[in-house]
Order: C-alpha cells, then sequence, then structure tokens
C-alpha cells in the first residue's frame, strides 16, 4: 500500500467564517471545520457558496478575505461572555 500526501499552504480566509480559507492564487478552498477542500459553485455566476444562506461571487471575493494572522488573540472577557 502506498501513500500519498499534498500539502497546501493557506493564507488567506473569509473575515466571518473563518473556517473557510484559501490559497494564495485563491484557485483552492478548504474547509478547516471539515478538514475538507471545497469547490467553487458555477449556477449562473461562479463564487462560493459558505453555507445554506450565504454565497459569496468570486468577482466580490477580495472584498471578503483577510490574511491569516501569525497570532491571534482572544479578548478578556471571553469567558465570561459564554
Amino acid at each position: 500500500m502506498n501513500i500519498i500526501s499534498i500539502d497546501y499552504v493557506v493564507i488567506y480566509r473569509l473575515k466571518y467564517y473563518k473556517d473557510v480559507q484559501f490559497t494564495e492564487d485563491l484557485k483552492r478552498v478548504f474547509s478547516y471545520k471539515k478538514s475538507k477542500e471545497r469547490k467553487y459553485s458555477v449556477n449562473g455566476s461562479k463564487g462560493l457558496k459558505v453555507n445554506s444562506k450565504v454565497f459569496i461571487k468570486f468577482t466580490d471575493l477580495h472584498n471578503h478575505i483577510e490574511l491569516i494572522p501569525k497570532h491571534e488573540y482572544i479578548k478578556d472577557d471571553f469567558l465570561t461572555n459564554l
């Protein structure tokens, strides 16, 4: 039995759905929660279906992505707001 492993470096993520991450050229989309590669949808316009209610067009994608920070800090009142 042979095992093949492919590694991708993700640089971007969606601002409001941080589990959806992209490679540098925005050609590959990965879901961090499901550990799967996602596909772009093509229904009249090319885009990404984030969930059942949110669809982001590929032309508007640059407005919704951000760089993944190297360190991310949580607010001090995080535990009190649970």
